[in-house]
């Protein structure tokens, strides 16, 4: 092709029609009678319940709302993983957000405006025309698609800052849980570092250190999924690494087996508010904010206020694509319309205000976003490193098929209701799992009587019925998934107070060698309670379970 000037003129012109072919696919989904999000329009922006928060002073829109459009021209940008990147990309990346900080409060390209739409959006404090309760980007299907496009936007404004259209945040690849240093499981070096590398430094302290971050992050020790609120001293990170690996597992992979499942439920113009977190958004997802930075990143408000948050949600949205290319029949992207065309706002790299459809978020390609590959051992079976073998252990000490045969034997069938506050509470379900090469993935549905403005920590097992929410390892073998919730300002009080959660548990039982069996034995556990803890950290405040039944599904 080289030889030819000919076939390369056409070789780049079909290049060309190509991508203009798949961003035509990508923005023109038919729209049918559905119920889509508009963008929001920012000047809606309404506190409601704390006036003094701030997060409505956002930069106003001068001209109209720009439509996106994809930039192929632009060079495709690699997101480094963040434990591996050396003190010049350090330098260049704190240059990068001083000067975004050096921004007055009215440029929305500025820190402190990208912190306000975060908050805005996340506190729950945008509305709509006519509409009473605010829009959610938690515990519902856009999770995933608006923190994708927070972080295009906040990269590409930084890139613009610094003159480099290279530029790329790294991703904190916390789900890696390598003995090797640099440990990627630990704080890494440019956030932890107090000091700027920059030679053009304006400050000597780091725009990218926040002296809030919890004692855990700063001793230094690796993140915990388990017990992600307290700080061990010695911490035995051998054995947190296998805890790690094994919650990884059995989040992505073994719970998250269709498109719902790991986006998270359904959300349309109209509804009150998200009604089930997805496969990743509570664990791992939830822990790392709250291990790291307790101050900021344990809040909906200030998470985007301690700058690790954005390489946290750069590993979010790498282990969306990873996810994407696991084994099973139905991991992609949800097709619902609604969902395709719901609509966000944000400021883009010369400071204006721009529409973005969820359709649009979905193809890193046409981002121009890739990530740096890194090992990623857990997929296999929750292996801590790359030809390592699993260490899976069943904490039942009664675990033998016999003892197994006897607990079904005795354990009662569901009857409705039954409240579940700490438990446990265990019943036996019928399976059927010949249906699965059917009717899709076999899943255990949860369906409750749910206060959503209370908070909610279920863990769930199978054949280990005395299972304890603290004790109970979420590296247990028969550990099989969560159900979380956490309220916050704004929260619409019209939520239906019900839940329809879905979880896989095929792959998990295979794990255990009890696929074959024809009944399972379920077990609830709610977190102690702690009532004098704030909103959000109560633990687990109580839900009546209506329904609990295996089924099929391809959604």
């Amino acid at each position: 092709m080289s030889t030819s000037q000919i076939m390369t003129t056409f070789t780049g012109a079909m290049m060309a029609l190509t991508f203009l072919a798949i961003i035509g696919i990508i923005t023109l989904v038919q729209t049918v009678e559905g119920k889509p999000f508009p963008a929001p329009d920012l000047k809606l922006c309404n506190y409601t319940v704390r006036s003094f928060e701030g997060c409505c002073t956002l930069p106003v829109r001068l001209g109209s709302l720009k439509k996106f459009d994809f930039q192929p021209q632009l060079p495709m940008r690699v997101r480094p993983a963040a434990h591996l990147i050396d003190d010049a990309y350090i330098a260049k990346y704190q240059r990068a957000v001083e000067i975004m900080r050096a921004l007055p409060d009215t440029d929305g390209r500025s820190y402190l405006a990208q912190y306000r739409l975060h908050c805005a959006y996340c506190n729950n404090h945008l509305y709509y025309e006519g509409r009473e309760h605010p829009l959610e980007i938690h515990q519902n299907w856009l999770f995933l698609p608006w923190h994708r496009l927070y972080l295009y936007f906040h990269e590409r404004i930084l890139a613009k800052l610094i003159g480099d259209d290279e530029f790329a945040i790294p991703y904190w690849a916390w789900d890696n849980q390598s003995p090797i240093p640099p440990f990627p499981g630990e704080i890494p070096k440019a956030f932890a570092h107090e000091w700027s590398l920059s030679p053009n430094a304006i400050n000597k302290t780091s725009s990218l250190y926040d002296p809030d971050r919890n004692s855990c992050s700063k001793n230094p020790q690796i993140v915990e999924f388990q017990n992600f609120t307290a700080c061990p001293l010695p911490q035995n990170k051998s054995a947190v690494r296998e805890q790690n690996a094994q919650l990884m597992w059995t989040q992505a992979v073994s719970v998250s087996v269709t498109p719902l499942i790991m986006a998270g439920a359904p959300y349309r113009f109209g509804d009150d508010g998200g009604m089930g977190m997805g496969g990743i958004e509570g664990r791992p997802h939830g822990p790392v904010h709250v291990w790291t930075n307790t101050k900021d990143m344990g809040t909906f408000k200030d998470s985007a206020a301690d700058p690790i948050f954005f390489s946290h949600h750069a590993n979010i949205d790498r282990l969306w694509e990873a996810w994407k290319t696991l084994p099973g029949k139905y991991r992609k992207d949800v097709t619902d319309p609604d969902y395709l065309n719901t609509a966000f706002t944000f400021y883009d790299e010369d400071g204006d205000q721009v529409s973005v459809t969820v359709a649009q978020a979905l193809d890193l390609d046409l981002l121009r976003v890739k990530y740096q590959e890194l090992p990623m051992a857990w997929t296999d079976k929750g292996t801590v490193t790359e030809g390592s073998k699993p260490t899976w252990s069943f904490c039942n000490p009664k675990s033998s098929e016999s003892d197994i045969a006897e607990m079904v034997k005795n354990t009662p069938r569901f009857k409705e209701p039954v409240w579940l506050k700490e438990g446990p509470v265990t019943f036996k379900l019928k399976r059927r799992p010949w249906l699965s090469d059917r009717h899709g993935e076999e899943l255990l549905q949860i369906k409750a009587n749910f206060p959503w403005n209370s908070s909610h920590l279920i863990n769930v097992f199978a054949f280990l019925p005395d299972a304890n929410y603290e004790t109970s390892s979420i590296g247990c073998l028969e550990y099989i998934g969560n159900l979380l919730s956490f309220p916050h300002v704004g929260q619409a009080p019209a939520v239906p107070p019900v839940v329809n959660f879905k979880m896989g548990i095929r792959r998990k039982l295979e794990l255990m060698g009890r696929a074959h069996l024809k009944e399972i034995v379920i077990t609830l556990v709610g977190e102690k309670t702690i009532p004098s803890a704030p909103p959000g950290a109560q633990g687990e405040t109580g839900i009546t379970l209506t329904s609990l039944k295996i089924i099929h599904s391809k959604k």
